[in-house]
């Protein structure tokens, strides 16, 4: 009795302790509710069976590599496999555990894991042997026992995921059988379950602060994730990381740092690439009016417009890239792809000829050639700078699904999430993954 209240009073510190690190670093983490259910085996003086048991549980990711579990469960042991066998005894358990677990990789779908535990458990006996009368209740018990495991998380979705674990659990005491000698009695657990995660991080915009849209030249230059200007964000990330300081923790502090740092990186880097493309549109948007205006009037139908595109003068890539994109909004898709192609063969080597590839898709698209399109959208990816891979994985992921392959459809989503966490399309995708 002395060391079941030992327990119970060190499993409430654990607890208290828990709680105060996970509200330090709520930022860091997600909290999840599961249940699993399986079998557990006791190891003592004589043979025994398989029992059934099962919990449930709440789940807290510290970081990445860190979570803890807490977890209250019921469970047989017996010399007999569950009902089928005949059996001398059995012990019924009810268990509070705790357990602090380390994620042994923090990425991709599979993450095995291994932990360590501390658990107290009330159990109950009932003998069927011949020193003790048929169906006999000898009371119930209190004891403790430290826990060693490992296991594997599989992951469904940014929300769901599969749990198969095992561990086996030392017990301070010798009479979970109802009989004495000088070992420890202890027990194995084999489970698998659910975990269904209650939070998620959502994407906040483009990955590089910059998406070139194609409506107005200048629109096309502003970030539209956030709802904040490049400038806007990197002042706030200097901020942060100048009072970033008073952190507690060295190494998380360090890591957060690297990050931050590295975000401040690639917003000079987009800042600077907005500043080049407003000059060289500034320069031709007079042009670009004019020539909008005369487009308008000329792209009557599709045969109006082909002939336009025909007579095209390539020499000026923003003329020709503005005239396709009219010619694909008014959903005249074959002067769009027309003009796009010529871009991309006249010129390969222009900033926006990645852009030019993209459009080609969403125009095959439009026309219902998904092929086509698919074709054009996994071209986009080759190039090494671009501003429109997250839309052409989006875009390649709905060609699938158009395919009926939606088993890789669900490949471009998660490699969306998982490449371009902070994209505007994330939401998106997750929608388009959850859908199939």
């Amino acid at each position: 009795m002395k060391q079941f209240c030992f327990a119970i009073a060190l499993m409430s510190l654990l607890v208290l302790l828990c709680s105060s690190l996970e509200a330090q670093i709520l930022t860091a983490s997600r909290f999840g509710i599961g249940f699993n259910a399986g079998v557990q085996k006791i190891y003592c003086e004589e043979p025994s069976g398989f029992g059934f048991g099962m919990e449930g549980y709440a789940r807290y990711k510290i970081s990445p590599r860190f979570f803890t579990n807490l977890a209250f469960g019921y469970g047989e042991l017996s010399d007999g496999t569950f009902l089928y066998d005949t059996r001398t005894y059995s012990t019924d358990l009810i268990t509070l555990d705790i357990k602090g677990a380390v994620n042994l990789v923090t990425e991709g779908n599979y993450i095995p894991y291994t932990y360590l535990g501390l658990g107290v458990f009330h159990f109950t006996y009932h003998g069927v042997n011949e020193d003790i009368l048929p169906g006999r209740f000898l009371g119930g018990y209190g004891d403790m026992s430290f826990i060693i495991g490992g296991g594997i998380e599989t992951r469904i979705n940014p929300n769901l995921a599969l749990d198969m674990y095992a561990d086996y659990r030392f017990t301070t005491g010798d009479d979970l059988n109802n009989k004495y000698v000088r070992a420890k009695d202890g027990y194995l657990n084999i489970r698998a379950g659910a975990t269904y995660y209650l939070s998620s991080s959502p994407g906040r915009g483009k990955s590089a602060g910059v998406q070139l849209t194609d409506g107005s030249p200048i629109e096309e230059i502003g970030g539209e994730g956030t709802g904040e200007s490049p400038d806007d964000e990197l002042n706030a990330l200097i901020e942060g990381l100048d009072s970033y300081d008073e952190a507690a923790d060295a190494n998380l502090a360090m890591e957060e740092y690297i990050r931050l740092k590295s975000r401040v990186d690639q917003l000079n880097d987009a800042i600077r690439q907005k500043e080049l493309e407003i000059e060289e549109l500034k320069s031709q948007l007079t042009i670009r009016r004019e020539k909008i205006a005369e487009l308008e009037r000329n792209l009557r139908n599709r045969g109006g417009a082909l002939a336009s595109s025909l007579n095209a003068d390539f020499s000026d890539f923003a003329a020709s890239y503005e005239q396709a994109l009219q010619n694909y909004y008014s959903r005249e898709f074959d002067a769009a792809i027309y003009l796009f192609s010529m871009l991309l063969e006249t010129s390969p080597t222009h900033r926006l000829v990645s852009n030019c590839q993209y459009w080609l898709g969403e125009s095959y698209f439009g026309q219902g050639d998904y092929s086509m399109a698919l074709d054009a959208f996994q071209k986009v990816l080759a190039y090494e700078q671009s501003f429109k891979k997250d839309d052409a994985l989006l875009m390649m992921g709905r060609c699938y699904i158009n395919l009926g392959d939606k088993q890789t459809a669900l490949a471009m989503f998660d490699q969306l999430m998982n490449e371009y966490p902070d994209s505007e399309y994330y939401q998106k995708a997750q929608q388009y993954a959850n859908g199939l």
